[in-house]
């Protein structure tokens, strides 16, 4: 069994695709440009509305999924089938295996690429010596592809690159301090790098100073994140609700919400594997080597943790993917969403 990481996929989506991908890990950033990649093989002339089909928790059924597959393209070569939002991690053994029987067919249609696209609260794969048992069924009629979160020494070189993109001179250096200054989110310093370009560019210059950062990069809310979360891991509403409205007042264009639960599903992401380790038996020590992080900030996520168990840290992660996926589908007041998540998760 092959998996890729998505400098393969992106790679083989250069040439031709066809059958099932499984999208699966935590990097958000590189599994929607790599769906998009995904989008421009199949579709190169632009989107194509007769031969992109969509399920998603709300539609998906078997017999829908038999019914794309078995479709014939319309006026053209191929169509795309994208499954998302599909909760794996609920789904019993039986209908694991009918999803498979049936994504077993995509074998005999070559006119076919599908996405199974998942994030962590959807679908466990387990550990890369431990494979989960749903991970071998599936990777065995389609092929999965790893999205690892990315290390900060592999972001800084991806930062740098980015920046030699947009034709600006960025070392090492200052691609560290940006992520000093701005987080490790990847859709939060694509942003960043694009605004810092264009005010480089647009002053004469073609290299990036530390005072281009302090002028013009934001500030990263992963502290304040840590608040909201540790405030909803508390039950206290009424913190919660403050730091809230206090991110809706600063956001002007509204569009920060995205960032705001994106931090905090990393958060809760990390507590959710130390609850998990600290279960089983694992020290401070042996929990911050096992995930790569100082023992303090480790310290930090036990003391932040309290009393609740890794079950209660997945119900709030479920909670949190689907308010990312009615944000995803346009929900219009994305602050209402973080809401009601408040709400939902102090019971």
């Amino acid at each position: 069994m092959e998996i890729l990481d998505s400098k393969k996929f992106r790679t083989k989506a250069k040439g031709e695709l066809f059958g099932g991908y499984l999208f699966y890990g935590e990097e958000e950033y590189l599994k929607r440009n790599s769906l998009s990649e995904a989008r421009k093989s199949v579709f190169p002339d632009g989107p194509d509305t007769f031969n992109h089909i969509r399920l998603d928790a709300e539609n998906f059924s078997i017999e829908a999924l038999e019914n794309a597959i078995m479709a014939l393209p319309v006026f053209a070569e191929k169509k795309l089938i994208e499954i998302h939002s599909l909760n794996l991690k609920s789904m019993k053994d039986k209908a694991t295996e009918e999803l498979c029987n049936t994504l077993a067919m995509l074998e005999e249609s070559r006119d076919t690429v599908l996405i199974l696209y998942t994030v962590p609260e959807e679908f466990d794969a387990g550990e890369v010596k431990k494979p989960s048992k749903q991970f071998k069924s599936l990777s065995e009629v389609v092929c999965p592809v790893h999205f690892e979160k990315q290390s900060r020494d592999m972001l800084a070189k991806w930062v740098s690159r980015h920046f030699t993109h947009n034709k600006i001179v960025c070392n090492l250096d200052m691609s560290y301090a940006l992520m000093d200054r701005c987080g490790t989110d990847m859709f939060a310093l694509v942003s960043e790098t694009d605004k810092l370009s264009a005010y480089i560019l647009s002053q004469g210059r073609d290299t990036l100073t530390r005072e281009d950062i302090e002028l013009l990069a934001t500030k990263t809310k992963e502290i304040g994140a840590f608040d909201f979360s540790n405030a909803i891991l508390a039950r206290d509403t009424d913190k919660a609700f403050y730091i809230l409205s206090s991110y809706e007042a600063e956001d002007k264009s509204g569009k920060e919400v995205n960032l705001t639960l994106g931090s905090l599903i990393s958060i809760f992401r990390t507590l959710c594997r130390i609850a998990i380790f600290a279960e089983t038996g694992m020290q401070e020590r042996e929990i911050a080597k096992e995930l790569k992080i100082n023992e303090y900030r480790c310290s930090l996520y036990r003391k932040a943790l309290g009393r609740r168990t890794s079950s209660d840290i997945e119900r709030i992660l479920e909670l949190c993917a689907e308010t990312d996926r009615l944000l995803k589908n346009g929900y219009p007041n994305g602050y209402a969403l973080l809401s009601r998540l408040i709400i939902e998760a102090s019971r």
